[in-house]
């Protein structure tokens, strides 16, 4: 399955996207070259409460162009010129998808339509993200049927792996939250840890005495964060043996140091 799925995305053609049936105006070129090439796994509910601005579509820290999903065809509508899909994957209301027929300007011959699929299809949908008259679509240049349902289990892993791994690289290149100047190691993070307990960690990891690192030097150190949410900090990274308490209660070493 997880050879399959690879080979999804390797014959997707996406570094082919921009060359062909989705080509704006020559104005907007520096707007493109700003977008994401990378296709990312989403759900429908993370396209549909994406932000939006300036023509670009931000989840969390990632930005939303190219997008892959698995949902269910509730609906289909076929025309001379395209297939409007209405998909389901169950993470929030249904999402229009159109799927443009291939044609070729210089040919006089009709343009070559694609098979639609039947309602109550799964399939997975590689697109671009789009918005016109405040409703969200996607304009897919790729959609296939799902012949394993462990495709469903295989995408929404990689929909929490993507998730996750932004908000990993958001810390390290000292977004909002982050620890700034400070030249602290980022190295070997954890994974699934928020903004603040990762400067925490970094922190107590960064410190090599025998008695380790107290709160107190902590708090010196993020002085614009709330004691009481570096206190919070430190219990969870201790419940979850990220750290542990040497000389006395105020003062921790990383057990990975």
């Amino acid at each position: 399955m997880w050879n399959n799925q690879g080979q999804d995305f390797n014959q997707s053609g996406f570094s082919q996207v921009q060359g062909g049936g989705f080509n704006t105006p020559q104005g907007d070129e520096k707007k493109r070259s700003k977008r994401s090439n990378n296709i990312v796994p989403v759900t429908v509910a993370q396209i549909l409460t994406a932000k939006h601005d300036d023509d670009a579509f931000m989840s969390g820290n990632q930005e939303l162009s190219q997008v892959t999903l698995v949902g269910l065809v509730k609906s289909v509508n076929e025309s001379p010129t395209r297939i409007d899909y209405v998909i389901d994957d169950m993470t929030g209301p249904p999402l229009d998808v159109r799927r443009f027929n291939d044609s070729d300007e210089n040919d006089e011959a009709e343009p070559q339509t694609q098979n639609a699929y039947p309602p109550n299809t799964y399939v997975r949908v590689n697109g671009l993200l789009r918005a016109f008259g405040g409703k969200r679509t996607v304009n897919a240049f790729k959609i296939t049927p799902v012949t394993d349902m462990n495709e469903l289990t295989c995408h929404m892993l990689e929909v929490i792996y993507a998730s996750a791994s932004g908000q990993q690289q958001h810390v390290t290149s000292g977004g909002p939250g982050s620890m700034g100047g400070n030249s602290m190691e980022t190295n070997d993070q954890i994974a699934g840890l928020s903004s603040l307990q990762m400067q925490v960690q970094t922190i107590i990891r960064s410190d090599h005495s025998e008695q380790g690192c107290s709160v107190d030097e902590i708090c010196q150190r993020l002085r614009s964060v709330a004691p009481k949410a570096i206190r919070d900090a430190i219990e969870f990274l201790s419940s979850e043996g990220h750290i542990y308490s040497t000389i006395d209660d105020e003062h921790f070493q990383a057990t990975d140091a």
